[in-house]
């Protein structure tokens, strides 16, 4: 009788088991699908409109082949003595036009700052990959070479571009790669929040910040807030055990898009600037 109530319950438990696993199925399928707009929430400008930026700019556009066109926006220092310039990587939301008003945290500074687009974003065109991403992050690059030497060169990642600097900066000499709101790895920030996932065999896009990191020569800074609910700051914390002497500078209470309101984040980054 034992046996057959055992059973019995087993098999009461194989259609809501079943549903669960398709369920489980279903949505990983529409995750690993839809991956491109989860991830990237980009938005296109057409070419010709003008951007809606104050501060003063000079748009650079760089045809790669007949479909990809590479566009950067170039911000002037307030001052007259330029003392280098800030190659800014930026997050994942809408275009240069979002992260325009960071460029005065840079410009102020005395420090000229190129903004790139990543495929897809604003005026950039093409289809996007990491490898892209990567490339396009270089011959930024080599164009702040014709003008400075690296010891002028500041690697600056945002979020998303945390791990396009990091990618640049173990393969190219700077002065410094700074890091706001940094992640270890693509998969990881995903598996923080739905941890029954195996992201790393979903996701097309993996950003191993961590193991860059582990081949910079160049002084490392991290900015993180504690209340950053997109990338929990623990992710800076695992960096910092990767290389010796990072300097982390943990904002309480910072989350992610705020971090510059507080006047702890602002003194840092003046401070590494100088």
């Amino acid at each position: 009788m034992l046996n057959n109530n055992f059973f019995h319950k087993i098999h009461a438990w194989r259609k809501p088991i079943g549903w669960l696993l398709l369920l489980y199925l279903l949505l990983g399928w529409i995750f690993y699908a839809n991956q491109e707009r989860f991830i990237f929430r980009a938005r296109l400008i057409e070419t010709d409109q003008p951007l809606h930026i104050s501060s003063l700019h000079e748009e650079i556009t760089i045809p790669i082949d007949q479909t990809d066109t590479l566009h950067l926006i170039r911000f002037q220092p307030t001052q007259r003595s330029i003392r280098g310039v800030v190659l800014y990587f930026h997050g994942n939301r809408e275009n240069v036009e979002w992260y325009a008003p960071q460029a005065a945290l840079f410009t102020n500074e005395g420090y000229e700052v190129m903004m790139m687009d990543y495929p897809g974003y604003g005026k950039s065109r093409g289809e996007r990959s990491e490898q892209k991403i990567y490339q396009w992050a270089n011959w930024v690059y080599q164009l702040a070479r014709k003008k400075y030497v690296p010891q002028q060169i500041i690697l600056y990642g945002k979020s998303l571009g945390t791990g396009v600097a990091a990618q640049l900066a173990s393969k190219k000499d700077c002065s410094q790669l700074i890091l706001e709101t940094p992640y270890t790895n693509f998969p990881a920030v995903f598996s923080h929040y739905l941890p029954i996932y195996p992201f790393k065999n979903l996701l097309h896009y993996q950003f191993p910040t961590e193991q860059y990191i582990e081949q910079v020569n160049a002084p490392i800074r991290i900015l993180h807030g504690t209340s950053d609910f997109v990338i929990a700051h623990q992710h800076s914390i695992n960096l910092t055990k990767k290389k010796k002497a990072i300097q982390l500078v943990i904002i309480k209470g910072g989350s992610h898009n705020n971090l510059f309101d507080y006047k702890e984040a602002r003194a840092a980054l003046k401070k590494w600037l100088a």
